[in-house]
């Protein structure tokens, strides 16, 4: 009886440790947030001023660039990246201070609906294989320098847009795989 009791507990303690030990574990290296005007980074956009004549307006964006690491012992199913998805979560103030600054919540897609701007993300899943990196870079639209009629917001002051960079870190970073939260960053942590 002993004997079965304590296999038992063997099985389970090895059944329980394999499944935290070969899970995915991710950690953030390094966050990084910026307001910039980059056409190299955020792109332009193409204002028709005559016939076949056009000139480009670079918005200005805030920018965020996160390093992810897989320091766990698997590698996160490679063959299907288009299961793993990150995502940017404002909190509450976050959202206010888009809103008070840009007009708008820049954190929703549907914010941007007839403003002539938009927002992207660009990722490198390198960090879905253990002990590797990734990169992934989030860019919301604030304005732009003139009155165009093609881009209905302009760019906030600086005054405005130094409130926004204050709060940028007031949100989480999730990676989701398969339709389940495998890693959450509080950014006002890092």
């Amino acid at each position: 009886m002993k004997r079965c009791i304590v296999l038992l507990l063997l099985i389970l303690f090895l059944a329980i440790f394999s499944h935290y030990y070969f899970e995915p574990s991710l950690e953030l290296i390094s966050s990084n947030v910026t307001i910039l005007n980059d056409k190299e980074v955020v792109g332009s956009i193409g204002i028709n001023v005559g016939e076949q004549k056009e000139r480009e307006v670079v918005p200005t964006a805030l920018y965020y660039e996160f390093k992810i690491k897989n320091v766990g012992n698997k590698n996160i199913n490679i063959n299907d990246t288009y299961d793993l998805k990150v995502k940017l979560e404002p909190n509450n103030k976050l959202k206010e201070v888009s809103e008070e600054t840009v007009g708008i919540n820049i954190f929703d897609p549907s914010s941007y609906m007839a403003t002539g701007l938009g927002y992207g993300e660009s990722s490198s899943y390198d960090f879905m294989k253990k002990g590797e990196e990734g990169e992934v870079t989030f860019t919301f639209d604030l304005g732009v320098s003139e009155r165009i009629p093609e881009v209905r917001l302009i760019t906030p002051s600086e005054e405005k847009l130094e409130k926004l960079l204050n709060y940028a870190l007031d949100a989480s970073l999730i990676v989701i795989f398969e339709d389940e939260e495998i890693a959450r960053f509080n950014l006002n942590e890092k």
